[in-house]
C-alpha cells in the first residue's frame, strides 16, 4: 500500500505505518487522474477524495492529523506559487479540512493560481464557518487577478451561481464580510435578484 491508497481508503493506520517508515512520504506528490496526469500534496489531495466522494465525510479528519504529525507542509505550493492544501480544501468544499488547516496554523494569505485565496474560494461556496475563521490573515479587498473581484463579489456570485461542492450559506458569509468591513459596490445593491432576497439585501446592507 502506498500514501494515495492509504487516503482513499480513508485508512489513518496505513498511512501512520507508512510515514512512520518514512516521513518524507508527508511531502510526496501524489499522481492522480487521467493517466496520472495530476500531481497534488497529499494534505490537498485528501480534499479532492472528498470532493470526488471517494473518502467518506468523517474520515478525513484522522489522516489530515496522521500527516500534520509526519511533517506535511500545510503551506505548500508547487515551485512557490499555485494552490496550497487550504486554498484546495475551500474550493472543493472541504470546510472541515479547511478548518483544520487554520488550526494547526496554515497561512491564509497565499493566493492561487489566479492570485485568489482562501477567502475567495470559501466565500463562493458559502462556507461561513470558513470564511469567519479567515477573516483574520485575510485582504478582504484583495482582488482576483482572473475576474478581478474581492471576496464578497465571488460570494455574491456564488449566490446567484452555484457552483459544484455549493455549501448554500452565501448570505450568512457575506453578512460576516460586511460587518468585518468588506466594501459594498452600489451596483450590487441595486441588482433586481439582490432587492427580491430580503436575506440577501440585508446582508449586504448590514453597515448601511
Amino acid at each position: 500500500m502506498d500514501v494515495k491508497t492509504a487516503i482513499r481508503n480513508g485508512d489513518a493506520d496505513a498511512l501512520r505505518r507508512l510515514l512512520g517508515e518514512d516521513r518524507s512520504r508527508a511531502n510526496e506528490l501524489v499522481s492522480w487522474g487521467k493517466d496520472g496526469h495530476i500531481l497534488t500534496h497529499p494534505l490537498h489531495y485528501i480534499s479532492d477524495m472528498l470532493f470526488g466522494r471517494i473518502l467518506q465525510s468523517g474520515q478525513e479528519p484522522q489522516l489530515v492529523d496522521v500527516l500534520i504529525q509526519a511533517g506535511a507542509d500545510l503551506n505548500f505550493q508547487r515551485n512557490g506559487q499555485g494552490d496550497t492544501p487550504l486554498i484546495g480544501a475551500a474550493s472543493l468544499g472541504a470546510e472541515e479540512v479547511g478548518l483544520q488547516f487554520l488550526q494547526a496554523g496554515a497561512k491564509p494569505e497565499p493566493r492561487g493560481f489566479f492570485g485568489e485565496t482562501a477567502l475567495h474560494w470559501a466565500s463562493l461556496l458559502g462556507e461561513e464557518r470558513l470564511v469567519e475563521a479567515l477573516l483574520d490573515g485575510s485582504d478582504l479587498e484583495l482582488k482576483d487577478e482572473k475576474y478581478k473581484s474581492p471576496p464578497l463579489g465571488w460570494a455574491i456570485h456564488g449566490w446567484e451561481n452555484p457552483p459544484a461542492g455549493n455549501r448554500g450559506r452565501q448570505r450568512e458569509a457575506i453578512a460576516l464580510l460586511v460587518a468585518a468591513g468588506a466594501r459594498v459596490e452600489p451596483g450590487w445593491l441595486e441588482s433586481a435578484k439582490v432587492r427580491a432576497d430580503p436575506g440577501m439585501f440585508a446582508a449586504l446592507s448590514a453597515r448601511r
